[in-house]
């Protein structure tokens, strides 16, 4: 038996984390106020289904103990603790994910228990089920028998639908901290019999990222002849130790070129992983941030934090994951560039004035408005301001006006643009000369127009209605536009 299963908690006493799940659990307990469905909630490793295992032998336990926790000894325990326990029922939702097996547990649920006083049904990974498994396991939970209780658990509680919610008790299991893992680790230790070191300890937490489970089995496989060492770990996990972190930090502050080349050299040569590598030095650099907080260094140390951390979201990217962090590292040592120079943010980009598609359109508005006219010769035509010809376009050709209701009539006349229609009526339009401004009163409807292929299409629908060529200058105006949508009409 693993480690893990051997130290998984067997009752309310052993659940040494999880603290307010415990007290709410137990206290309603005491005033035995049960109810038909729990629903709980937390990332993985975070003791929802011990929990919930706690709670199904509690429920049927014939003898329980002065401090109300299961007693481990009577016929409905030891069967439990035996897999002999027909009345508690594991399901693994992402294995039985259909309606129909929803169908076959509400009609098991009907019969009686065969030797409790309660039939549990502990549903793990209830996410998983689909949209009609929960509407079948939704009538259950609205009329159920008196004999079932039913426990829930999920990493994505997003995925519930809020009528399953509602009808559950939800208790959310929060990430067990640091302390609780390395006590937890340091209790199996003595149990054991095996000698570890407290920095190994601590660096086990760290590598499992707050899962217990996955701590317990580290410590397992890493636990050799009884003892587990700081240097063990790190020679097998393919680690760097924090002198060589410090070191490594102090080459690029200090722009010592040969010495960051041979520490780049040694970690391909060790083959070290580079996204453990990653989270090692974002570790490193996040304690030396809360060191020199109030220091002048500390623009340095968030400077190269932010590198580090835009290149462990690169790494699934990239054909050679050494490579770029050679790369960068050089470029972090030469000052050449940051991240925040060399990748432009979004609203940087939505504020660019011109972008390459709108120059197009707006050279070949100059070049329709220096037509000339075939009835006049070149020596009698004066010289017109600019906005003069567009005007004296407009109206030799069509004698209209631009008019937004038009505009949107027509656009809505066309397959698959009513988007725009809506879009275009609570959006406010400015024409100067050949630009038309239309400015929009949100984010959303900002970028449904803001893109290359929205813009070239109104202006060539504003050519054909107007006869005039307009480059479109999409803008955002979040003030002034509470009441725009009174005048809104039904677009359909």
């Amino acid at each position: 038996m693993s480690l893990y299963q051997k130290y998984r908690p067997k009752d309310f006493e052993s659940l040494v984390w999880q603290e307010f799940v415990k007290i709410s659990l137990q206290n309603a307990m005491l005033q035995w106020k049960i109810v038909w469905a729990y629903l709980f909630y937390g990332s993985r490793g975070t003791g929802k289904t011990s929990v919930a295992r706690i709670l199904a032998k509690w429920l049927n336990c014939l003898d329980l103990t002065d401090t109300w926790n299961p007693c481990h000894e009577c016929v409905n325990c030891k069967a439990f603790q035996n897999d002999e326990n027909l009345d508690i029922i594991e399901i693994d939702a992402a294995s039985n994910t259909w309606v129909d097996n929803i169908r076959e547990l509400i009609e098991r649920a009907q019969f009686q228990p065969n030797q409790s006083k309660y039939k549990v049904y502990i549903i793990d990974e209830v996410h998983m089920l689909s949209k009609w498994a929960f509407n079948a396991l939704l009538k259950i939970l609205e009329e159920p028998p008196v004999h079932v209780k039913f426990i829930l658990a999920t990493t994505e509680i997003h995925k519930i639908p809020d009528t399953i919610i509602s009808r559950t008790q939800r208790y959310d299991f929060k990430k067990i901290t640091e302390q609780d893992i390395v006590d937890r680790l340091a209790f199996i230790a003595k149990s054991e019999n095996i000698s570890a070191e407290t920095e190994a300890l601590k660096l086990i937490w760290r590598i499992s990222k707050w899962w217990l489970r996955d701590a317990i089995s580290l410590f397992e496989q890493y636990s050799i002849w009884w003892n587990l060492k700081l240097e063990y770990l790190r020679a097998n996990l393919q680690l760097v130790w924090d002198d060589f972190l410090k070191e490594f930090i102090n080459s690029i502050q200090t722009k010592n070129r040969s010495e960051i080349l041979e520490k780049l050299l040694f970690l391909r040569e060790k083959w070290i992983d580079v996204k453990i590598f990653l989270e090692e030095i974002v570790f490193f650099l996040r304690d030396r941030l809360m060191e020199s907080f109030w220091e002048n260094i500390f623009h340095e140390y968030i400077r190269m934090f932010e590198v580090f951390e835009w290149i462990y979201g690169k790494l699934k990217y990239v054909p050679n994951t050494f490579t770029i962090l050679e790369i960068w590292v050089l470029k972090l040592i030469s000052g050449e560039s940051t991240v925040s120079a060399t990748v432009q943010s979004k609203s940087e980009i939505q504020n660019v004035q011109k972008p390459r598609e709108e120059i197009k359109i707006e050279k070949k508005a100059e070049e329709k408005i220096k037509i000339e006219p075939e009835t006049e010769t070149e020596a009698e035509i004066p010289e017109i301001k600019e906005e003069k010809i567009v005007e004296k376009i407009v109206k030799n050709n069509t004698g209209k006006k631009f008019d937004i209701k038009e505009l949107i009539e027509s656009v809505k006349k066309d397959s698959w643009k009513w988007f725009i229609a809506m879009t275009l009526i609570s959006s406010r339009f400015e024409i100067k000369d050949d630009t038309c401004n239309i400015y929009t009163s949100n984010d959303f409807n900002f970028q449904k127009l803001n893109t290359p292929e929205v813009k070239w299409y109104l202006s060539q629908k504003m050519e054909t209605l107007f006869s005039v060529w307009y480059s479109m200058v999409i803008g955002l105006d979040k003030k002034g536009w509470n009441n725009i949508l009174n005048d809104v009409w039904d677009i359909f």
